[in-house]
C-alpha cells in the first residue's frame, strides 16, 4: 500500500537551514495528513547527536509517524563521503529509516555505498534529476546496470523528466519498474520567459503550479504506471517553500490531491 510522506524541503531556506525543528516538522506533517517525513541534510546535520535523534524518534512514535528517507549530510563521491555515510548509519537505524538518499552520480562510489548499507538492510536511492546521469529513463537504466546492486534504486521525479523534455508518464514508469523505490512529487507547467518566478532549462521555460492544475504534469498517468508495476512505496511531496499558498494550506491541499491519486480518498 502506498504511503504519503512530506519532505523537509517544504520548510527549507536556500538549502541552508529549516524554519521548524524536527519535532515541529513531524507534528506539522501529521496535522496536514501525512504518514511520514523525509528528513534533509539541513535537519539531521553533522552536528546532530544520537541523543537528539532518539528524541526525534520518540516524538515520531507518539504521533504514529515514520521516516521515509534521510539525506545524510556532507556526502561526496570519495572515501570521505563513504566515511560520512557509515557514520550516519546509527542515526538512520535509531530513526528506523531504511532508505538513504544521496546526490552522487559516480557508479563505482554508489556500488561501495550500497555494499556499506547492505548488512544494515538499508537501500540507497538517487533522485531522477536534470543535468546528470539520472536525467533520462535510458540513462537511469544504464546507471542501474553499471551499479548492479539490489539495494540501489530511484526516487522517481516526473517533474525533472518533464523539464528535461522526456517522457515521464505511465510508459516511463513501466520501463523503470521495480527500480522505483519512492515517488518524488512536485508540479510545474510550461511558462513564458517573462512570467513571475519562471525557471529555464535548456531553453525550456517553466514555473511551479499546484497539484491538479491542468497545465501541469499528468500525474494520473504516473499513478497508472505505478499501479501497473505494483508500486507500494512512499509518495513524497518534495516541493520547496511555497509561494502560491500559505505553507499549511499548500501541504494539506497536496495531501488531499495525492490521496485521490493513491486511491485513499
Amino acid at each position: 500500500m502506498m504511503r504519503l510522506s512530506l519532505s523537509g524541503r517544504l520548510i527549507e531556506v536556500q538549502y541552508r537551514y529549516c524554519e521548524m525543528s524536527v519535532p515541529e516538522f513531524l507534528r506539522f506533517a501529521k496535522a496536514c495528513g501525512y504518514d511520514a517525513v523525509e528528513l534533509r541534510a539541513t535537519q539531521i546535520t553533522a552536528d546532530t547527536t544520537l541523543e537528539e535523534v532518539e528524541g526525534f524518534r520518540k516524538v515520531a512514535d507518539e504521533l504514529g509517524m515514520d521516516v521515509s528517507c534521510c539525506m545524510p549530510p556532507g556526502i561526496t563521491a570519495d572515501e570521505e563521503g563513504l566515511k560520512r555515510l557509515e557514520e550516519f548509519i546509527p542515526l538512520a537505524e535509531t530513526l528506523r529509516c531504511e532508505v538513504l538518499k544521496v546526490w552522487v552520480g559516480d557508479a563505482e562510489w554508489l556500488k561501495e555505498a550500497c555494499d556499506l548499507l547492505k548488512p544494515h538492510r538499508m537501500t540507497l536511492i538517487v533522485q531522477t534529476h536534470t543535468g546528470g546521469p539520472f536525467e533520462t529513463v535510458d540513462s537511469c537504466l544504464e546507471m542501474i546496470a553499471k551499479i548492479g546492486r539490489d539495494n540501489f534504486g530511484l526516487q522517481y521525479d516526473p517533474a525533472n523528466l518533464f523539464v528535461a523534455r522526456q517522457d515521464y508518464g505511465e510508459e516511463a514508469v513501466k520501463r523503470l519498474g521495480k527500480h522505483i523505490v519512492q515517488l518524488s512529487v512536485q508540479n510545474v507547467r510550461p511558462a513564458e520567459p517573462d512570467e513571475p518566478d519562471v525557471m529555464e532549462e535548456g531553453g525550456f521555460y517553466y514555473t511551479r503550479c499546484l497539484l491538479g492544475d491542468p497545465r501541469g504534469l499528468d500525474y494520473e498517468s504516473v499513478f497508472r504506471g505505478l499501479k501497473a508495476i505494483g508500486f507500494d512505496g512512499y509518495v513524497v511531496l518534495n516541493e520547496p517553500k511555497p509561494k502560491l499558498l500559505p505553507r499549511e494550506e499548500f501541504a494539506r491541499r497536496a495531501a488531499e490531491e495525492l490521496g485521490k491519486l493513491m486511491g485513499r480518498r
